[in-house]
């Protein structure tokens, strides 16, 4: 099913369990026109805020080098337009890259717990509880919070689109990241002993 893209957002943010349930059969290719219309959105925002800081950054250097208003007001717009688009083709690129390799590695946990619904399904999850952090992400100290609630997001996700136990889909989520704090560790570990051993 596929629905507006305002209705989408209202759905995962103010109803998730239901949009969840209404988007179970909806195509990988819908969800992914979803994320990438999201990702342009945020490429703009996150444009503007780097233009802007550069700008008034910039701006501050062109005054002292004694450019006047063309470094306060002209650099600075500039600066921005440029950013935006910038922006715009980073985040689109490594956006859809991230979400492959990261759709891949969670779907080896999600298998592990339970889910059998495919490697599509773990993507369009990925995805739609994105949907916080992408609205809110871009601003500062909010993004965490956004964060927090992409988590809760996806673990529901998870839960309601491969069809397991709220308990598996939380297993699928946090084994990853245990088993990397785990490799760190014994990373870290071996990195004193041996400039223990080396002093």
């Amino acid at each position: 099913m596929s629905t507006g893209f305002i209705d989408n957002v209202k759905g995962f943010l103010l109803d998730p369990t239901q949009t969840l349930i209404a988007h179970r059969d909806e195509s990988l290719g819908d969800t992914l026109r979803y994320f990438i219309i999201f990702l342009v959105i945020y490429g703009v925002l996150t444009g503007i805020m780097l233009g802007l800081f550069m700008g008034v950054v910039g701006g501050m250097a062109g005054a002292e080098a004694g450019l006047g208003a063309l470094g306060v007001g002209g650099l600075a717009a500039l600066g921005t337009l440029g950013m935006v688009i910038a922006s715009i083709i980073f985040i689109i690129i490594f956006g859809v890259i991230a979400l492959f390799i990261a759709g891949i590695i969670l779907h080896i946990f999600v298998y592990i717990a339970g889910g059998r619904k495919g490697l599509a399904t773990t993507m369009r999850t990925i995805i739609y509880s994105l949907t916080p952090n992408l609205i809110f992400g871009w601003i500062p100290m909010i993004g965490i919070l956004a964060g927090f609630w992409s988590l809760a997001l996806e673990i529901l996700a998870i839960k309601e689109l491969h069809e397991i136990s709220t308990t598996r889909a939380f297993i699928a989520v946090f084994l990853p990241a245990i088993l990397m704090a785990v490799l760190a560790f014994f990373v870290l570990a071996a990195l004193a002993a041996a400039t223990t051993i080396a002093a």
